[in-house]
């Protein structure tokens, strides 16, 4: 596994970015920890808790403290005093990449991630890291992204070139944009049971939060996608000019890359 570092960052820009993006989607992982049943006294690891938001409902669940992986300092120190306040003590965190985290084996009764294995190079290695340490029966849980679903109606002529773009921004990584379409796959050959495969989509019209999360990310992002092929600099501005004019007509709307929530159980040992 090639090691790799957060593409986005730990600025004050990106973690004010990542407060908003929680708002609008944490009710969707609270709905799926629901359906998890996490019950208190469970071990929990959270890969990639960024700002904290679903790091701390899953204490406030599991009435305890739970383990992290953080790579980012500025995350983690954050993490930490945010963890001091509940009165739940402090678990784990590994301020390491996934692939350099101790982690021990046959151990947690659920891992959740959200927003990770986008970034992360080689999905099939780290999913068996993963895997080793859930108990027999434990859950793994992670909600990440397919792309299918992005669109902008009306589209722009040059969306189809801008959304190879982003593939290839994160191809570049060594990572995927899109990793829901291989995840199913990847559990079974982990040894993992997959028991849910749910889409989320999300969409909006000018000025409600889907359509502002959306602005406020591919905005930013749009230089950076203009370097890769066939995405350009002179499509970025003609893209940029679109956007803020869709933005003015009512009638426009963005659909969001659909998030997918994949939970898969490791089988329980045969006596």
């Amino acid at each position: 596994m090639r090691r790799h570092r957060y593409a986005l960052g730990d600025s004050r820009r990106e973690s004010a970015r990542l407060r908003v993006q929680a708002r609008l989607w944490d009710p969707d992982s609270f709905a799926l920890f629901d359906r998890l049943g996490i019950r208190p006294g469970w071990k929990v690891l959270e890969i990639g808790p960024g700002q904290g938001s679903l790091h701390l409902e899953l204490r406030r669940r599991a009435r305890g403290p739970i383990d992290a992986v953080e790579p980012s300092p500025v995350f983690a120190t954050r993490l930490r005093r945010l963890c001091g306040k509940d009165g739940h003590g402090q678990g784990q965190i590994w301020t390491v990449g996934l692939r350099e985290a101790p982690l021990p084996r046959r151990h947690y009764d659920l891992i959740f991630a959200r927003w990770v294995f986008l970034f992360l190079p080689d999905p099939a290695a780290h999913l068996r890291k993963l895997a080793r340490a859930l108990k027999p029966g434990g859950l793994l849980a992670l909600q990440d992204y397919h792309r299918g679903a992005f669109a902008m109606i009306p589209q722009p002529a040059e969306w189809e070139n801008f959304a190879m773009a982003e593939r290839r921004f994160f191809e570049a990584q060594g990572a995927n944009v899109s990793p829901a379409e291989t995840l199913p796959t990847l559990y079974r050959r982990a040894g993992l049971r997959v028991e849910q495969i749910e889409p989320i989509i999300k969409m909006g019209h000018p000025g409600s939060p889907t359509w502002n999360w959306m602005t406020t990310f591919f905005l930013g992002m749009m230089d950076r996608y203009a370097k890769h092929p066939p995405f350009s600099p002179t499509q970025a501005i003609r893209l940029r000019r679109w956007w803020r004019a869709a933005a003015r007509n009512p009638s426009s709307i963005l659909i969001a890359p659909a998030v997918v929530n994949v939970v898969g159980r490791k089988p329980r040992t045969r006596r």
